[in-house]
């Protein structure tokens, strides 16, 4: 049941009501601090160390969708959108889906999608919404989100709202609020200016509001991303309890670490990738990896010319790296972020490639990938 839970917080990190910064107007004092609003700050900062990282599992899941028939698409459909009005290359998706792994759906999603090409043949983008919510058995329905999205090559973007009704283990419930006149922006961190490493692989941007609330009272904060930070300023912090009293809290910096207790062996093994791109293109291989510095790692995937991944951060479990291949005269280069499971049992890949030469060169396409240990 644990990694059910886990799940739904991880979707609720990109999920948010609508809503507003203003401040509660109930009474407020600075000090003390109730011991009830330390507690739930002390759980909330946890479980964000915990689930910011996984942010991978949402642009993964919707390429894999529209994938329609492969391994990532699970049980989720697509269906042409004929009705009157919808622009072309426009799509439905609805279905079933297990995303953790444990062979039971426990998400439903439900959604639109629009390229801006015909989806087979090129790839410049897609806008679209999702719904998703989550049951779990014996504890019933415990998360429901709509989402806004757009997604290109060089950065995905969202907005929406979701909320995390009664966790069984704390009691809360959680809401988020990503407005969409300020989206939450997702780039795959290069270490560059711009592009830090805030999410593991990732580089967010843009401010995240969070209410939690349980029997002793409510607890609501903004958590600031930067793409050139990697630390998270989480500030307008303010607990109501019970009563209605409110008292402010003072502004915080929490870092988000990436495998911070591991090392770059952790990386050691053969994997079976299975992975899918836009424009739709979709496949599988077993790569084994080894380690050949102290921040570096060897990728063999049977080819004839291997290549290698470094750490991008002080975190060993996220490493980006680059391969080029294709046939002479259509060689592409392909950029990859990997980010290892906290399991260590596989790792997340989203990447980038562009074609260097022939006809399409200047051309490409974003790809994700699901690896597994064997």
């Amino acid at each position: 049941m644990r990694s059910l839970i886990v799940l739904a917080s991880i979707l609720s990190l990109f999920l948010g009501c609508k809503g507003s910064d203003q401040q509660n107007s109930a009474p407020t004092s600075t000090t003390p601090i109730p011991a009830a609003a330390t507690a739930m700050d002390k759980t909330l900062k946890s479980d964000m160390e915990k689930f910011t990282p996984q942010v991978s599992r949402f642009e993964g899941i919707l390429i894999g969708i529209f994938n329609p028939g492969t391994p990532l698409a699970q049980g989720v459909t697509m269906t042409p959108d004929n009705s009157p009005g919808a622009p072309p290359h426009s799509f439905t998706f609805t279905g079933p889906y297990d995303g953790n792994g444990d062979g039971f759906n426990e998400a439903t999603v439900n959604g639109k999608v629009t390229f801006a090409g015909d989806p087979i043949a090129t790839w410049s983008g897609a806008t679209g919404q999702v719904t998703v919510d989550i049951t779990i058995p014996l504890v019933g329905h415990v998360y429901h989100a709509d989402i806004n999205f757009s997604i290109t090559s060089a950065e995905r973007q969202i907005s929406g709202s979701g909320t995390f009704t009664t966790n069984p283990l704390t009691g809360t419930t959680t809401t988020i609020t990503i407005p969409a006149a300020m989206p939450l922006v997702i780039k795959t961190a290069t270490g560059a200016a711009g592009a830090v490493s805030n999410a593991c692989g990732h580089s967010l941007n843009g401010p995240v509001q969070i209410e939690v609330t349980g029997a002793s009272g409510t607890l609501k904060s903004t958590w600031n991303f930067s793409s050139n930070s990697s630390s998270v300023g989480v500030n307008n912090r303010a607990f109501t309890d019970s009563a209605g009293l409110t008292t402010g809290l003072p502004d915080s910096t929490v870092d988000v670490p990436c495998g911070s207790s591991g090392t770059i062996n952790d990386w050691v093994g053969t994997y079976h990738v299975e992975w899918a791109c836009m424009p739709r293109e979709s496949g599988n291989f077993n790569s084994t990896l080894t380690v050949t510095g102290p921040t570096t790692i060897t990728v063999d995937e049977g080819d004839p010319d291997s290549f290698t991944a470094s750490m991008i951060g002080p975190g060993p479990h996220i490493i980006r790296g680059f391969f080029v291949d294709g046939p002479i005269g259509a060689r592409y280069r392909e950029d990859f972020n990997w980010t290892l499971r906290k399991s260590l049992s596989g790792f997340a890949q989203i990447s980038v490639y562009v074609f260097i030469e022939g006809p399409f060169i200047g051309s490409g396409g974003l790809c994700v990938a699901s690896a597994d240990r064997v």
